[in-house]
């Protein structure tokens, strides 16, 4: 959104500058990129200060010294803290503060970049968006101490010393209080976190990081520090949805409520707001959701489900394709977090697998009568964290990348005895989609370019093109496909030098360039259920691939005015459409071609 950006992030963070891919469930590195603004951070604290602190060494006010008897009556101790108050002579005020770190990568910007970087600053706090509050979220919070690069001025890097203070809980509004204490000893090693330049007074308070863990105690987001936090201070944390996880109240007319984020409930999948049709294909439109036409289903699948009934006390999860008649028992670990438990190195608290007798309403392979892997049922006890989540689908052990189509699930829950609960017992159909593009897997998406031409001239080893005309059509020859049409949408995009977007136009060939110069294609939100890519259109060649003509846009040339060569990357990226609930469409496909161009020597 914000291409003013590139050009500080690469300075600042170039080690992090790398091809966007899929990440794993939680990603493997959520440390935030910080951006200096250039302007300072001002911080208001409460500074106490007593008759005690001026005083001699050795000296204490007499109120100190006395003690109470036992059985004093209450006026007497009244009497006591006044006295003590009097004669301590608390004073408090207001003080404000430069809270910032020297520099923090500031001398890496130039003052341009800190005019666009201020304008976007200005721009988000005009800019609203959907929010709600966060009951139930789990927050660790950690002091944070600089690297020695960080204190010479450096950029935020996030792999300083950090040392866990303690953990807390959201209520149901979404408010939190934090309290912790530094030790002296504590407030001494704040003394190797100053660097030159710094007030100690300031730099001794203490750097604080917030942290939103899920299941089992993974960290799914993770805040930038608060440098030298105030003695009382208000942190409002503004969490992106798909990190937040907190529970829900029950509701609505089923048991299983929803997948991921998008809400399965069957008065919700009546087209408003979302759709799940028989082969469990999934268009949806509720807020705070994956925004998706007739996607499939891959990754980790969080199943939100409710029994409502005290005597659930274990369930279980079964699958199966449409096909067979016999169903299979759902065998993965499962963790919560559970309050009571939390300790330095808690990781979570099982609920499961744990091997039972119980009576499914369902037949299963291997017939009647043997044991069933169970899970711990926690409806209702606020001790749990995200009680309502039952499980986390690994959706591979149940299509295979070479079989997608589509898995019944069916959970239910037992009573002390193994008896099945009544109405407890719900199935949802996902097509399961996990096929990706893997070199030497037949059948398989895939997408690649083939050649970049400039009239009859074909690209070669070299790569290097002498321009017959400034403005010379270059076509691209190129594919993006996935056999089971389940592609979302490719692009075909070209940059120029250090990472600098060149706007194009189509001269020729498939495709139409949008209003930011990048040649798109995607499925048509008419008919979505089915779109190869360019294996649809009617020009593609018997290996599925086609031809794009492309030039600069407007009256543009390729170089720029003054130089007579540079370096081009032409980019193809392709997007399966597909969601594990929380998050849709990743690319699956990047392929990109380096070619010089020149005006000759």
């Amino acid at each position: 959104r914000f291409p003013e950006l590139c050009g500080p992030l690469t300075r600042l963070y170039p080690e992090r500058i790398v091809k966007p891919r899929p990440l794993p469930d939680p990603p493997p590195d959520v440390r935030p990129l910080v951006i200096p603004t250039g302007a300072p951070s001002l911080r208001s604290g409460v500074v106490f200060q007593s008759r005690l602190g001026s005083m001699p060494m050795g000296a204490a006010p007499r109120a100190e010294a006395r003690s109470a008897k036992k059985g004093t009556e209450a006026a007497s101790f009244e009497r006591f803290e006044a006295e003590a108050v009097e004669r301590l002579q608390t004073s408090a005020r207001m003080v404000t503060f430069n809270a910032a770190p020297a520099r923090a990568g500031a001398d890496l910007l130039t003052a341009a970049d800190f005019r666009a970087i201020a304008a976007i600053r200005d721009g988000i706090l005009r800019f609203h968006c959907d929010s709600a509050v966060a009951p139930g979220l789990l927050l660790r919070f950690q002091e944070y101490d600089r690297t020695a690069s960080e204190r010479l001025g450096g950029p935020y890097t996030g792999t300083g010393v950090r040392d866990d203070l303690r953990l807390a809980v959201t209520d149901e509004q979404g408010n939190y209080i934090f309290r912790f204490n530094q030790t002296l000893s504590d407030i001494a090693a704040e003394t190797s976190d100053v660097a030159a330049g710094e007030v100690l007074a300031t730099q001794l308070r203490p750097d604080v990081i917030a942290q939103v863990l899920g299941t089992g105690m993974t960290m799914t987001y993770e805040t930038a520090p608060y440098y030298n936090i105030a003695n009382v201070q208000r942190i409002d944390l503004c969490v992106p949805y798909e990190n937040a996880h907190p529970s829900r109240a029950c509701s609505g007319d089923r048991v299983i409520q929803r997948v991921g984020d998008i809400i399965v409930l069957h008065s919700a999948l009546s087209g408003h707001p979302n759709t799940l049709d028989s082969q469990g294909r999934i268009t949806s439109r509720n807020a705070n959701a994956p925004q998706v036409d007739c996607a499939g289903w891959r990754g980790g699948l969080r199943l939100y489900c409710c029994f409502g009934k005290p005597q659930a006390v274990h369930y279980a999860i079964y699958f199966k394709r449409p096909s067979e008649t016999q169903w299979r028992p759902v065998n993965q670990s499962h963790a919560l977090n559970y309050i009571p438990a939390f300790a330095p190195g808690y990781t979570g608290t099982p609920v499961g697998s744990t091997l039972r007798s119980v009576t499914p309403s369902v037949p299963l392979v291997g017939g009647p009568g043997q044991p069933v892997p169970t899970y711990d049922n926690h409806d209702g006890d606020l001790n749990w964290i995200e009680n309502d989540l039952k499980m986390i689908l690994d959706s591979g052990i149940y299509r295979p990348w070479d079989q997608p189509g589509s898995v019944q699930f069916h959970i239910e829950a037992y009573d002390t005895a193994g008896n099945m609960v009544a109405a407890t017992g719900d199935t949802i159909t996902l097509y399961i989609h996990n096929r990706t593009a893997i070199a030497g897997r037949p059948n398989n998406s895939k997408g690649d370019i083939a050649s970049i031409t400039m009239g009859t001239t074909t690209l070669g080893d070299c790569g290097l093109f002498e321009l017959t005309d400034p403005r010379a059509a270059l076509t691209v020859r190129y594919r993006a496909v996935d056999p089971e049409g389940f592609l979302h949408s490719w692009t075909l995009s070209v940059k120029r030098g250090n990472n600098v977007d060149v706007p194009v136009a189509v001269a020729s060939g498939v495709g139409t360039a949008d209003a930011s110069g990048v040649v798109r294609k995607g499925y048509n939100p008419m008919s979505p259920c089915n779109f190869t890519g360019t294996r649809d259109e009617p020009t593609a060649d018997i290996d599925d691939y086609v031809l794009t003509g492309l030039q600069p846009t407007g009256t543009a040339n390729w170089l720029p005015a003054g130089h007579n060569f540079c370096a081009f990357g032409f980019t193809l990226e392709a997007y399966d459409r597909v969601t594990d609930g929380r998050t849709a469409n990743p690319r699956v496909v990047f392929w990109q071609d380096l070619i010089g161009l020149s005006t000759g020597p």
